[in-house]
C-alpha cells in the first residue's frame, strides 16, 4: 500500500463526511515505517504525537530501577491501537516506557496538539476520540484487575480466553514479563492449561 493509502483508511474512520478535517489530516499526518525491534517511542523522550496502527503491532516496556525492560501493554491495528506517550502529553514528563515494534509496522502519527485544536469544534472527533480513550482505560483496568485479583494460571486462562490474539502474535517472553512470571513458568502454566 501506498502511505496515501493508510492516510485515506484513517480519514474514513475519522473524517468520511469532513472536508475541511480530511484535508487537515493528508496534510498533517506522517506515515512512518518500522521494522521489527525498531523503536517508536524512546525512553525518557518528550513525544507529544498521537499514533494510530495503520499495520502491525507494538510492545509497551517500562525501564525499571534496575534497568530491565517490563513489558506493560501490548498494540495492534485492532487492540489498543491508537496511543501516545501519556507521561509527555498529559504530566508534561519524559516517558518513562518504550514502545517497540513487535513486527514490521506502519503507523499514522499526528502531533497531538493538532488533533485537540480541531475537537474543540468538532462534536464527532471529539465523542470518537472520548469512545477510544474510554475503551483504552477500560481495558488497561480490566488486565490489572484481573493481574492483581487471581493467581498466576488464573490470570493466564483469563488472557487466553479473552485475548487469545495476545499467543499467537507476541513472544512468550514478553507475555511472562506482562505477567510478571519468568518464561519457563509461563511455559509450565500453558502446559498445565491445554492439558
Amino acid at each position: 500500500m501506498k502511505d496515501s493509502d493508510y492516510v485515506d483508511a484513517l480519514i474514513q474512520m475519522l473524517a468520511a463526511d469532513d472536508q475541511q478535517l480530511s484535508l487537515l489530516l493528508r496534510e498533517k499526518c506522517e506515515v512512518l515505517t518500522l521494522k521489527k525491534g525498531e523503536t517508536l517511542i524512546a525512553f525518557q523522550s518528550s513525544n507529544r504525537k498521537i499514533y494510530w496502527i495503520a499495520t502491525g503491532s507494538f510492545i509497551r516496556n517500562i525501564i525499571t530501577s534496575r534497568g530491565e525492560e517490563k513489558t506493560v501493554m501490548f498494540h495492534t491495528e485492532s487492540f489498543c491501537e491508537f496511543f501516545k506517550s501519556y507521561d509527555t502529553v498529559y504530566l508534561h514528563s519524559k516517558t518513562n516506557y518504550e514502545i517497540i515494534a513487535n513486527e514490521a509496522a506502519v503507523v499514522i502519527a499526528i502531533h497531538f496538539d493538532i488533533l485537540m485544536n480541531v475537537m474543540k469544534n468538532n462534536l464527532k472527533l471529539l465523542q470518537f476520540y472520548n469512545e477510544k480513550t474510554e475503551a483504552l482505560f477500560v481495558t488497561i483496568d480490566l488486565f490489572r484487575n484481573f493481574q492483581l485479583g487471581l493467581t498466576s494460571e488464573e490470570y493466564l486462562d483469563w488472557l487466553y480466553h479473552n485475548y487469545p490474539f495476545l499467543f499467537k502474535r507476541f513472544p512468550a517472553q514478553s507475555i511472562a514479563s506482562f505477567m510478571g512470571i519468568t518464561p519457563v513458568w509461563l511455559s509450565k502454566l500453558k502446559a498445565k492449561l491445554i492439558s
